[in-house]
């Protein structure tokens, strides 16, 4: 038996995961993401969990890493450690070849995978004790998102008995570009029903040292951005954000039916590269753009294209095309279509991004446009060959920011450069 010590919520878990300690019985919610800075104890929570898992259900704990030889020193201490906190330890019996921790009264166990050896975990077969939890540690390691469902998928296959169900858990500490598959799926503002993200940093952690503090607070004063990387868990990029005035917030029917400013841009692709076209409102007063709809996808069309926007209304509102393809508009235009090619210029591309970055306020409505989100609060500046930043964003994942430039390109000329401030890097 535990001692009821080690039952109350408040001696098992830190405060700050007080909601996570809860939500693992959620039956609604199958991933559970666990992300932050060093030092935030979100492995300890939950190897704690895990362990408590393995000793109230007849259920096998699966704990993987990328490289097999970096699990002993990592989920394997971790969870030895969370038994010792439990006071179990009379209760567990370690193995170190292969790598288990069993469960002496009842005899299910935890066990440990690598996934530079992907047939190792397809091949696991566990007769008695089916596996219903997968821990996934440095989640960031994984260089794909499909790497990562091959294994969750290996463990979902099979149905299980009544009163057991599937947990997946994945930690790590966000890498630093922002368009690293993690970052762009878990900093997301539309996440899936059945997942649920927990951010922490050491600072919600009473247990840490006080030398671990100093010395957070020595980078702090020191080194700001290595410090919002590594100890607020922070996905900082090159350091400097694109576009630091964006707005993610939901766009109502109301607010759409009065806006009188309507633009439509469009960034034409095709085979693997997506097209993007954007609608959006410009309060030209207040400085501040809406971008409301959105339509995106490959292998479109110039006819399908036709035929979306007027499923939609749009076809009398002018949209200005990217101008390099002007076949494309000309056969829209025949297909009822009302467009014209956007005006380019030298530096044209340069000075939209920063014509938009000088906008008060650039309002996105993620669940109405999840792509134009995506891109707006991932993309990052493009480097030259020492990795130092250049005056452009990258040229990747970038359609409707393209799209949008498009859009406000008769508004920029109108404008000019000379309410454009200095941008950081002095142009």
């Amino acid at each position: 038996m535990i001692s009821k010590k080690y039952v109350s919520l408040k001696d098992v878990v830190m405060p700050h995961f007080y909601g996570f300690w809860r939500d693992r019985r959620n039956t609604d919610v199958l991933y559970y993401v666990l992300k932050g800075g060093r030092g935030s104890g979100k492995s300890s929570v939950l190897a704690q969990g895990l362990v408590m898992d393995v000793v109230e259900q007849p259920i096998t704990v699966l704990c993987v890493r990328r490289v097999a030889n970096t699990l002993m020193e990592s989920c394997y201490e971790q969870l030895k450690e969370a038994i010792e906190q439990l006071g179990l330890e009379d209760k567990f019996e370690y193995r170190v070849s292969p790598m288990k921790i069993t469960y002496k009264p009842r005899g299910n166990s935890i066990i440990f995978r690598g996934a530079d050896d992907p047939s190792k975990i397809k091949s696991i077969k566990v007769s008695r004790y089916p596996i219903t939890r997968l821990w996934i540690e440095e989640l960031a390691e994984f260089k794909t998102e499909d790497e990562v469902s091959m294994i969750t998928n290996s463990i979902l296959r099979a149905e299980l008995p009544a009163g057991l169900q599937y947990k997946i858990f994945f930690s790590y500490n966000p890498p630093k570009m922002r368009q690293s598959w993690v970052n762009v799926k878990y900093e997301s503002a539309i996440l899936p029903s059945n997942t649920k993200v927990y951010h922490s940093t050491y600072l919600d952690n009473p247990y840490i040292s006080k030398q671990f503090v100093e010395e957070a607070e020595h980078i702090k004063a020191t080194k700001p951005l290595k410090y919002d990387w590594e100890y607020m868990g922070k996905a900082i990029g090159l350091g400097v954000i694109p576009f630091d005035n964006l707005l993610f917030e939901e766009i109502t029917n109301e607010q759409i039916a009065n806006f009188d400013n309507i633009k439509q841009g469009c960034d034409f692709g095709y085979a693997t590269d997506p097209l993007a076209f954007v609608r959006m409102h410009y309060d030209k007063t207040r400085r501040k753009l809406y971008i409301f709809d959105e339509l995106y996808g490959v292998k479109i069309s110039n006819r399908k294209l036709a035929d979306m926007i007027k499923s939609k209304g749009y076809e009398s509102t002018l949209t200005l095309f990217d101008s390099a393809e002007p076949k494309s508009i000309d056969e829209l235009r025949g297909y009822g279509i009302k467009g014209k090619g956007a005006v380019k210029g030298q530096d044209s591309v340069e000075f939209g991004e920063r014509w938009l970055d000088d906008l008060e306020s650039i309002i996105i409505d993620p669940k109405r446009c999840p792509n134009t989100y995506r891109e707006f609060s991932n993309v990052d500046y493009a480097t030259d060959k020492n990795g130092n930043p250049l005056p452009r964003l990258a040229d990747k994942d970038n359609h409707t920011i393209d799209a949008t430039r498009y859009a406000m390109s008769d508004e920029m000329r109108n404008k000019g450069l000379k309410s454009i401030r200095k941008s950081q890097f002095g142009l």
